[in-house]
């Protein structure tokens, strides 16, 4: 769910910082192209590392899973009652079985959410504008529920399944405390709030980020919904270096290269799950990148499973058809974009059954589409032209194919053509007529980029012609036939 999203950028680390340091300075870290010239932007590790999860789910469970509306969004003197906080059957291995036969790998935690309620016992105290020391009490210790930590069984359930695992936390919004947009609303504030100002605001976000990036590992990801203020960003940065550098940061960074992160993933500025078919590893907008930043900084694509953007569970929300969520899948994955899909459990604590089989189902077609290629004994070559060629034993049926480049040195391809050796048609004179022909095209490539042909076709060579800013690596490529899975795969409906 995005509030005005800053953007990210990747960088490297010029000084070092300390939680209480200014500002650490970060600059693009680049190569020129041996070709042009031109600026070829380099990752780190995190981020490659993190481009090769390719699927992760973004969890919304808080107290707004018990409200008709889909969290405390843009209804500021909103407070539910901690009371409705009671999940019965909460089993955080139940949601990590749906995350696994999803196949994705890794998994975001929403630790809180607008509303300000925390699902982690935070010890949090501060002082208010009556100069009196409380205790940040909107949480779940204060629930029907006291004496569990959802945080804690969801990080122990993540390890258990092997899935990375991460954080999201708003630093914009917090009901509870009457803050919107990072501050404190002056004069005002409604049954359930706390008044405090807005540097006992600051530290309260300090404090409890610590809390979650001290006590439950090395994260994955850790989000910013909405980025953060520039009264927080120091001492942010600052507890990353510290405590979580291996972590990358969703709405990290913005436009002009101010940010918190050299890890820095950035929003694609839709969440319908559908990323632009020009879509780079680089650049730091709210789109498809640029191909010319020195900034590497890949995509993600959050988007629901739930119809009309509805993250928190909805009790009778339909779900979007298995044929929209396979459609998701290759404008995302497919378009070199991390698909980061919303899991929801109800209010009883669990994944409900008709979401857990619609997941599956995504996973299953996913697997079974693309585990294996076809012709597995092809013959594979590429040359020094940036050309990649695949040679069948025998003539071949294929719908699709799927282009990986090798990053590790950036992204260099800047223009494909896919041509196939097509043995579907006879020529004039009645023999087999064997061209090349073109059977698809495109720009980026990047971590991954999957073309579905207009039709499928029976080939005996498929060979790859690029341009490029240095001569490519490629890191895989293969092809399938997938549509009769397809098929198959959509025949059940949970909606």
């Amino acid at each position: 769910m995005k509030f005005a999203p800053r953007i990210l950028a990747g960088f490297s680390l010029l000084a070092s910082t300390s939680a209480s340091s200014a500002t650490t300075s970060y600059k693009p870290k680049y190569r020129i192209s041996p070709i042009d010239g031109s600026k070829i932007a380099l990752p780190t590790k995190e981020q490659l590392d993190f481009q090769d999860k390719e699927i992760g789910v973004l969890v919304h469970f808080n107290i707004a899973t018990y409200i008709s509306i889909d969290g405390c969004n843009d209804v500021p003197n909103l407070v539910p009652k901690v009371s409705l906080f009671d999940p019965t059957l909460l089993n955080t291995d139940q949601w990590m079985d749906t995350v696994s036969a999803l196949g994705a790998k890794y998994a975001t935690l929403v630790a809180k959410h607008n509303c300000g309620f925390t699902i982690w016992p935070s010890d949090v105290t501060f002082t208010d504008r009556e100069n009196k020391t409380v205790p940040y009490d909107y949480t779940i210790a204060e629930s029907p529920v006291h004496g569990k930590n959802v945080v804690r069984s969801f990080v122990d359930s993540a390890e258990k399944y092997n899935v990375g695992h991460g954080f999201y936390y708003s630093v914009v919004v917090n009901n509870y405390l009457n803050v919107q947009n990072s501050e404190v609303r002056p004069n005002t504030w409604a049954q359930g709030q706390v008044n405090i100002t807005n540097g006992t605001y600051d530290q309260i976000v300090f404090d409890q980020l610590t809390e979650l990036w001290t006590n439950y590992g090395k994260l994955t990801e850790i989000w910013f919904d909405g980025g953060y203020s520039a009264t927080q960003q120091n001492k942010i940065q600052g507890l990353l270096e510290e405590k979580q550098p291996q972590a990358v940061i969703f709405n990290g960074c913005e436009t002009n290269g101010t940010c918190i992160s050299q890890n820095s993933i950035r929003w694609i500025g839709t969440e319908t799950g559908q990323a632009p078919e020009e879509n780079w590893s680089t650049g730091v907008t709210n789109d498809g990148g640029d191909p010319t930043s020195p900034y590497f900084c890949p995509a993600e694509c959050d988007t629901t499973l739930q119809t009309n953007d509805r993250w928190f569970y909805g009790v009778d929300q339909p779900l979007r058809s298995i044929e929209e969520m396979i459609d998701v899948y290759h404008k995302t994955v497919g378009r070199n974009c991390l698909l980061e899909l919303d899991l929801t459990p109800d209010r009883s604590g669990l994944i409900p059954a008709d979401y857990a089989a619609r997941y599956k189902q995504l996973g299953d077609f996913i697997s079974s589409c693309y585990d294996k290629p076809v012709a597995p004994t092809a013959k594979h070559t590429s040359n020094n032209k940036g050309d990649y060629s695949i040679k069948f034993d025998y003539p071949t049926s294929i719908d699709r194919i799927v282009m990986m480049e090798d990053q590790t040195d950036g992204q260099v391809i800047r223009s494909y053509q896919v041509h196939a050796k097509v043995v579907d048609a006879l020529d004039a004179n009645g023999t087999l007529a064997v061209p090349f022909t073109i059977v698809s095209n495109g720009t980026s490539i990047g971590h991954k980029k999957i073309d579905i042909f207009e039709k499928a076709h029976t080939v005996t060579e498929v060979m790859i012609k690029t341009t490029y800013v240095d001569k490519p690596k490629w890191r895989s490529v293969s092809v399938h036939l997938c549509d009769r899975l397809a098929a198959n795969g959509t025949n059940t409906e949970a909606d």
